[in-house]
């Protein structure tokens, strides 16, 4: 198994601390799964843990705790000594000068023969740090300081940077009365804390979280620069030559080649080279720069600059990524292909072909012939596709079993097998039926929680909608993504009856949906770049028509009416309540004038068919709701308006929210 890097950046927070230090800096990689020889500290072989570390250059391996273990800050980045963790009595602590009691851990460095409290040893009364390498800096609480000393320092001072918000670099001053808080640290340029170092001379100061893992002065990557890359300390208003990004970034240090006039953040210099993402059939290769003309980033669809880096097709597509984005964790898989032989494409298809008319599909095992709906839609109230669970409609071309009510539109009988989507970053493999059924956990008194499983049925990750059908699941081994057919059948870029004028994109923003007017509507949403308009997949895959049983002709979807002055009121045929012609609705216009609501006709959760399941020792049956009296909820004690009933014993809910709480109630 070759390495597998979740972050392109995290070589560059582990450096071989067995490379010379007159040479350019080895760093370590990430191994996932492999064997490993003799850890180079603890001289064991088995450790739990995710990965280990190894440097190619010298080829050693070490645990990754082994590496992460305390070390002496006093002693040379590059050749660092460890410190022994121990409870005992010491006179002077190095950097604050305090007793060591015994009562608490401290450290002690065997080569220089000094001892620190468990804090102190993070922070030496004086260092030399790249960022001011020509004075030493000095260990400073400041005179408005509620800290007397650095065991009582907060604990997030001794894990992450400061997280107060950025703001502009303050002006350069002598004044001796600046507040602390008017004062801002030269690496993350953020308010210094109220214990900082500092070089009095130049009137330079740094953050303590900033002095933590200081940077290497050098570093060598030769598969993004031919020459070693210096550490440039200062925060320039100018683009990075790898992403095009400003280099005034506070969450990344710079590098800087003055021979080449190169300059990139740290994160950049380990940008991979070959790089696959579900957006675009084809490799995407790490360019300097784009031929002249508009290309606009397949993920965040916004301008790229052609001047900068980019990834851009292999096979000469018109296609191109930002770096940034297309290095996102949401959108590669963190797989470097360079140097990695193409695999042929797959070419799985869902149906053998008979003869014109007749297929063999993989999710049946009888024979399937192809037909045209051309009768009424409530002849047959189970007439509809096994794949989307949507009706079949008149006119309507469809696949149906010779031997069973086995059936598919011809659109869904041409489901691909294999999938690449932009909802998700590994390749999709289609089932028929989900190989985990959905998992319902019900809260009982006492905060206990219960879990039971609906065989047949899922949760879709894109419209965050459960029901049956056909499913995408993902294929990459320990990644539980899955998703529906009719959310993975969506194109991209996508035109919509509700936005016609615009094209629809994929896109990782958020914002109110067009459709149900609400933020929370998908975990996925379309957006308009023109418009900044969203719509979430759970609106988006509502049927453009559909069938109401007391209906001859179907029902199409209506997207609102802007103009509602007149005097006339919708009413819903189903639930016989006013309907506001703001919001979605179905109807028939052309015949029958009939109105309905989506959540009426529909019911919840929308893609239900005639089935049954076991939740624990009770039997539940997904039946439709033809009974004209309407049955009574044993939940809510309403009646009963959905397209589907749940019958459990001798009582019945009226959706699914009931359902829930009347089984477990119940058992």
């Amino acid at each position: 198994m070759e390495e597998k890097t979740l972050k392109f950046s995290s070589r560059a927070t582990h450096i071989c601390r067995e490379s010379d230090p007159s040479q350019p800096t080895h760093f370590l990689s990430r191994r996932y799964g492999q064997r490993m020889s003799k850890c180079l500290i603890c001289r064991y072989k088995k450790q739990r843990t995710k990965y280990h570390l190894h440097c190619d250059t010298c080829d050693y391996d070490v645990h990754k705790n082994c590496y992460l273990l305390p070390r002496c800050r006093l002693s040379d980045p590059t050749r660092p000594h460890a410190l022994q963790e121990r409870y005992h009595y010491f006179s002077s602590c190095h950097t604050c000068g305090g007793v060591g009691s015994g009562d608490d851990l401290s450290y002690y460095c065997a080569t220089c023969k000094l001892c620190f409290h468990k804090v102190c040893n993070l922070y030496p009364p004086e260092m030399r740090h790249p960022f001011h390498a020509q004075h030493p800096l000095k260990l400073t609480f400041s005179s408005d300081s509620s800290f007397s000393d650095l065991k009582h320092l907060p604990t997030s001072w001794q894990e992450e940077p400061s997280d107060s918000e950025t703001e502009p670099d303050a002006s350069e001053s002598d004044d001796v009365s600046i507040s602390i808080s008017d004062l801002r640290c030269k690496c993350c340029r953020r308010h210094l804390q109220e214990v900082y170092y500092h070089c009095s001379s130049c009137n330079f100061s740094l953050n303590l979280t900033c002095t933590r893992n200081p940077p290497p002065f050098t570093i060598f990557h030769a598969k993004s620069h031919e020459h070693p890359l210096s550490i440039f300390p200062r925060r320039i208003p100018s683009p990075c030559d790898a992403c095009g990004l400003s280099l005034e970034n506070t969450h990344d240090l710079v590098y800087a080649c003055l021979s080449c006039n190169f300059i990139v953040h740290r994160a950049c210099i380990y940008l991979p080279r070959v790089i696959k993402i579900t957006r675009h059939p084809h490799r995407l290769s790490l360019s300097s720069s784009l031929p002249s003309g508009l290309f606009r980033c397949g993920v965040c669809r916004r301008t790229i600059d052609v001047t900068y880096g980019q990834f851009s097709c292999n096979k000469g597509c018109h296609y191109a990524v930002h770096s940034r984005c297309a290095v996102d964790e949401r959108v590669w898989d963190g797989k470097d292909l360079e140097g990695v032989p193409e695999e042929p494409d797959e070419d799985v298809q869902p149906f053998e072909r008979i003869d014109d008319e007749t297929i063999q599909h993989f999710s049946h095992d009888h024979q399937l012939r192809l037909h045209m709906s051309d009768g009424a839609c409530d002849d047959d109230e189970n007439k509809f596709c096994q794949a989307c669970i949507i009706p079949i409609l008149v006119s309507q071309l469809f696949y149906g079993c010779l031997q069973c009510n086995f059936l598919l539109h011809e659109a869904c009988a041409s489901f691909p097998r294999v999938k690449d989507h932009p909802i998700h970053k590994h390749q999709l493999i289609l089932h028929p039926i989900p190989p985990d059924p959905l998992k319902v956990v019900q809260l009982q008194g006492g905060g206990g929680r219960y879990s039971r499983y609906v065989e047949g049925m899922f949760k879709c990750g894109g419209c965050d909608q459960s029901g049956y059908g056909f499913v995408y699941i993902c294929r990459e081994q320990g990644c539980q993504f899955q998703v529906d057919a009719r959310c993975a059948s969506l194109p991209d870029p996508f035109i919509h009856g509700s936005h016609s004028h615009h094209d629809l994109f994929f896109n990782h923003t958020k914002g109110e949906c067009m459709g149900c007017k609400t933020s929370h509507c998908s975990p996925f949403y379309l957006e308009c770049m023109e418009c900044k308009s969203f719509l979430g997949l759970k609106c988006a895959t509502l049927p453009s028509k559909t069938h109401y049983k007391h209906d001859k002709h179907p029902l199409a979807l209506c997207y609102g009416e802007e103009d509602t002055t007149s005097n006339a009121q919708y009413w819903c045929e189903i639930c016989e309540t006013i309907l506001d012609a703001k919001e979605w609705f179905y109807t028939c216009n052309d015949y029958c004038n009939v109105t309905v609501h989506v959540k009426c006709l529909l019911g919840n959760p929308i893609f239900l068919k005639p089935a049954s399941f076991d939740l624990g020792n009770v039997t539940v049956s997904v039946i439709r709701n033809s009974d004209n009296t309407r049955a009574v909820c044993y939940r809510c004690d309403g009646r009963s308006v959905q397209p589907f009933l749940f019958k459990f014993a001798n009582a019945s809910s009226c959706s699914f929210d009931c359902l829930w709480k009347n089984v477990f109630k119940y058992i």
